[in-house]
């Protein structure tokens, strides 16, 4: 009974500072150009465990444009995770590349990143309603000239992310594991130069267990973002999916 008292106490603040910073956020930006976009994104994200407190995570996630059908980012994740009780603490690489940010302007080149980040999250049990906080910190290394390897020359931006997630089991099975959850998530960033605010991102998924190796994961995100150095925003609808792969090694 203490421990939910403490998950509520945790999560409630942090989750309304999300809400204030977001809005703020859109009042911020009324007045300036606003881009609304329609994508799609496809993901595969597998779940290595070599034991109860370590995990190797990879992701591959293809992000296009619905109308037209264009390619817009092409990301690949990679990282390991250490848990203890109610803690998760991680770091990885990051590989980006962006090939177009709109759908009627193809590019012929595409913008690479590479992102080093690290994150820690906690995650509390209210009842059967799991709360969990989440801060990540990215290093980005994004590519100055499309002429020159990001590796060669690139342009540095600290992003600070905070995320705040309820999982909520719908169904489950007859030992009591979850076999369908509804997973809320709001997740806001911030850059610590050009923009201060990055974007916010407002996650519905729905997770759907097939067996102990495989998961789907059909899921809609509305996104709003404020591009680097400029003053325009983008506000995208993006229907995903995702299939999660999990391996016990």
């Amino acid at each position: 009974m203490i421990r939910s008292n403490i998950g509520t106490i945790t999560f409630i603040p942090l989750l309304r500072i999300t809400i204030v910073l977001f809005l703020l956020s859109c009042t911020t930006a009324y007045s300036q150009h606003v881009e609304h976009q329609s994508l799609y994104w496809l993901r595969y994200y597998s779940q290595i465990t070599f034991s109860p407190a370590i995990q190797w995570n990879n992701e591959i996630d293809n992000r296009r444009f619905l109308n037209p059908d264009v390619e817009n980012q092409l990301i690949i994740n990679s990282h390991l995770h250490y848990s203890w009780k109610k803690w998760d603490v991680g770091g990885g690489l990051t590989f980006s590349w962006i090939f177009a940010l709109r759908p009627e302007l193809q590019y012929d080149f595409a913008i690479a990143e590479v992102r080093p980040f690290a994150e820690i999250s906690n995650e509390q049990q209210i009842g059967k309603i799991s709360l969990q906080n989440r801060i990540r910190f990215d290093n980005r290394f994004i590519q100055s000239d499309p002429e020159i390897s990001v590796w060669e020359e690139s342009f540095y931006l600290l992003r600070i992310r905070y995320r705040a997630q309820v999982n909520i089991p719908l169904k489950k099975d007859a030992e009591q594991v979850p076999k369908i959850s509804l997973r809320l998530s709001d997740e806001i960033m911030f850059n610590t130069k050009e923009n201060t605010f990055d974007q916010n991102r407002v996650d519905v998924t729905l997770d759907c267990h097939l067996n102990k190796h495989f998961s789907i994961e059909p899921g809609y995100v509305y996104l709003y973002q404020h591009r680097l150095r400029i003053e325009e925003y983008f506000s995208r609808n993006v229907l995903r999916f995702s299939v999660i792969h999990r391996i016990s090694l």
